[in-house]
């Protein structure tokens, strides 16, 4: 009722302006003036008569004419009257100085008459008048772009756990002694698990396929493709396997601090380098060191090796004035970097080759570079924190927020742009992507499926979870303290 009322009240103000600048249109512009057929030559007296005289005439028809009028305003201007002001001849100059034209007065007209249809214009959200509303802000946001860079997250509501499915296929248990202290990943559609001097490889069903003892004490390990790459947190050995099949065994010659493995076997270890701020070797898969660097400013945070290029990329952090990383590319048959990218007031954590492309995860920020050195994305979070991150072999991403108010996660696809959001009823603490399915926690509670899938299927943990991670499109790994559990959907 209130949109209809609206419109006739709308309709019949236009129409009284339109018979209004009409009636006016015919009058001389002269016979507009308020001080109307006065001069200076004139009496003073003659000037007050033909004043009074024109506005009973205009009284008289205003009425003849049923025009909204109030009596009253000329019953009090008469009273107020001042013949001696109206007497100087100064106040009829500043009259005509003030009073508008007949051009003006139709520009005004105009102006009032288009605000109106423009009121109409954004009330209406029907029909044709929609249509074109729509394109209007849809090109006025193309035009005007907003000129912040930062990802706005928006505030959502989450779902009902009532809307989740429930179903699996099955679930199995493995008893693991220690496993909290053991490291796991996902290894051709099994688990590879390796703690102190012994390494085990478990298919889905939850059967030990093969397990070696190893001289690796406290290791960091990596897989990729059949490899597995085993490095001594804070001592100097490396070791490579392919699938249960070891291919070398060497020593650095710094203390190991992390280490990454690309999917043609090639590894880049970052170490603690002497008189240096830290460095960084390569080796191939015969154990043939083929590059290293020293830093002699900033300290080394992570490294990464592309699998077919064989570029490798450093992230160094300056604290000079504020937090800055230096992302630096280099060609492993060179000794000194090609491209020096600088990422301002953002601590870089991890670095993840795909394709051509270093993603950079930083606390605040995600960054895509180009072999070339070129910044390809962008990605600034700074009015919400991000917590957890993961990145999948094509480089589609998962991203964990809070701000506070609503936790969520959000997923970016391999050139940076955003594809969807997940609200959550509480704080995640793991996320996990691969191949298209998207794996994250709420407490006990775990959601997996498809990113496109509305419906997630929903499973709670029978213990406090320790790890998690996907293995398979259909089945993840739940990590807990003396057992992990393979879960089928």
């Amino acid at each position: 009722m209130k949109k209809e009322t609206d419109d006739i009240i709308n309709e019949s103000s236009i129409n009284d302006l339109i018979e209004y600048s009409e009636e006016n249109s015919d009058i001389p512009e002269e016979e507009n003036d308020v001080s109307e057929g006065i001069t200076a030559e004139e009496p003073a007296e003659n000037s007050v008569e033909k004043s009074e005289k024109r506005i009973s005439e205009e009284k008289i028809e205003e009425t003849d004419n049923s025009l909204s009028y109030d009596e009253n305003y000329d019953e009090d201007y008469d009273e107020d009257y001042d013949e001696e002001y109206y007497e100087d001849d100064e106040f009829f100059d500043f009259l005509d100085e003030e009073k508008p034209s007949k051009g003006h007065k139709g520009i005004i007209i105009g102006i009032i008459i288009g605000v109106l249809a423009v009121l109409i214009f954004i009330g209406t959200d029907t029909g044709l008048l929609e249509k074109y509303k729509n394109n209007f802000v849809k090109n006025f946001s193309s035009l005007f772009p907003s000129s912040s860079s930062t990802e706005e997250i928006p505030v959502i509501t989450p779902r009902p756990e009532a809307e989740y499915n429930t179903q699996i296929e099955k679930n199995t248990i493995v008893s693991f002694d220690s496993a909290s202290k053991t490291k796991f990943l996902p290894y051709n559609d099994g688990i590879i698990c390796a703690n102190m001097n012994h390494i085990t490889f478990v298919d889905k069903d939850g059967n030990i396929s093969w397990e070696k003892n190893t001289s690796i004490v406290s290791p960091i390990l990596k897989a990729e493709n059949d490899y597995i790459l085993l490095a001594e947190n804070g001592g100097k050995k490396i070791c490579l396997y392919e699938n249960d099949k070891l291919l070398y065994d060497v020593d650095d010659a710094d203390s190991i601090v992390a280490a990454e493995l690309s999917s043609d076997g090639d590894v880049v270890v970052v170490t603690n380098k002497s008189s240096y701020k830290g460095g960084i070797s390569v080796y191939n898969k015969s154990g043939a060191q083929i590059f290293s660097w020293a830093s002699g400013s900033d300290a080394i945070m992570c490294a990464d090796i592309s699998p077919s290029a064989r570029r490798v990329a450093v992230a160094l952090l300056n604290t000079d004035n504020n937090a800055k990383t230096i992302v630096q590319l280099f060609n492993i048959n060179e000794k000194e970097s090609y491209s020096k990218t600088d990422i301002e007031n953002t601590v870089v954590f991890d670095m993840r080759f795909t394709d051509d492309i270093v993603n950079v995860f930083g606390d605040n920020r995600v960054v895509g570079i180009s072999e070339k050195g070129e910044i390809i994305y962008n990605n600034l979070f700074d009015t919400v924190q991000l917590t957890h991150s993961a990145i999948d072999e094509d480089g589609n991403k998962i991203l964990s927020f809070e701000d506070g108010n609503m936790p969520m996660v959000r997923l970016y696809d391999d050139e940076g742009d955003f594809q969807k959001t997940f609200a959550l009823n509480g704080v995640t603490d793991f996320v996990d992507i691969k191949n298209n399915r998207l794996l994250y926690n709420v407490g006990r509670n775990i959601y997996f499926g498809e990113k496109d899938d509305e419906n997630l299927t929903k499973y709670t943990a029978t213990m406090d979870i320790k790890n998690m991670f996907i293995i398979s499109d259909n089945s993840f790994v739940i990590i807990y303290s003396n057992s992990f559990e393979i879960v089928t959907i």
